[in-house]
């Protein structure tokens, strides 16, 4: 696959069902930018999720509509429709292997959670997204540093430090805990309060909520 690309800031992808956006989302995309010096975080809505069923999800082209509302007017936060070019699931290696050949020469920080972090070897080619992108961990508690190291020992043993508090991996990329505070926002319980009929205001951007109860009808045929 040859190395991974060295040169500027980088981008950051967060990917994700966003069913529906949240603030969240917000605050994971907007710590990652500012802790690692990124030039943006592009949040890129899962056209065909591979572990989860159409059922319950909202068309893409109104997740990908909810989200661009979400990020509007926030600095460095943009939104990638790339999935919907893309035919099948939307596997990450796929997705980051389509960006690395449409960005010759663009660093791309792929982010997940610490929390989500042991499940990477069950994801297609999971441990051999290095060779296409650096890995952005974010954090807290239990789910921080330490379970992190002991990831990396584990599974990438020839993984060195980077000089920056993180790893270089092997294929090329590196890997760099990032700092999380706590906002236990989460897409279901979203759904659960909208569909209740109740107050959004601190959980989604406004305009999100607005743009739900305009497109109730396909929201409450997707939740309900």
């Amino acid at each position: 696959m040859g190395a991974v690309a060295q040169g500027g800031p980088g981008v950051g992808i967060l990917g994700g069902c966003f069913n529906p956006v949240h603030n969240g989302h917000l605050r994971l995309a907007i710590e990652v930018r500012e802790q690692l010096g990124l030039e943006r975080v592009e949040l890129m809505p899962a056209h065909v999720p591979p572990h989860k069923s159409g059922e319950g999800m909202l068309p893409f082209a109104l997740r990908a509509a909810l989200a661009e509302a979400a990020v509007a007017g926030v600095p460095g936060l943009a939104v990638s429709r790339l999935e919907a070019e893309r035919p099948g699931p939307s596997y990450t290696v796929d997705t980051l292997a389509a960006l690395r050949a449409a960005r010759p020469g663009v660093r791309h920080w792929f982010i997940l959670g610490a929390a989500d972090l042991p499940g990477l070897p069950a994801w297609r080619r999971g441990l051999e997204l290095p060779a296409l992108c650096d890995l952005a961990v974010a954090g807290r508690g239990e789910a921080g540093p330490e379970a992190v190291a002991a990831f990396v020992a584990a599974h990438w043993p020839g993984a060195g430090p980077d000089g920056a508090g993180g790893w270089l991996l092997p294929g090329g990329g590196r890997l760099r805990p990032v700092a999380l505070q706590r906002l236990d926002i989460s897409a279901s319980d979203v759904r659960a309060r909208w569909l209740a009929g109740r107050c959004l205001a601190g959980l989604v951007p406004a305009e999100v909520a607005r743009l739900l109860d305009a497109a109730r009808h396909a929201a409450r045929a997707a939740w309900s």
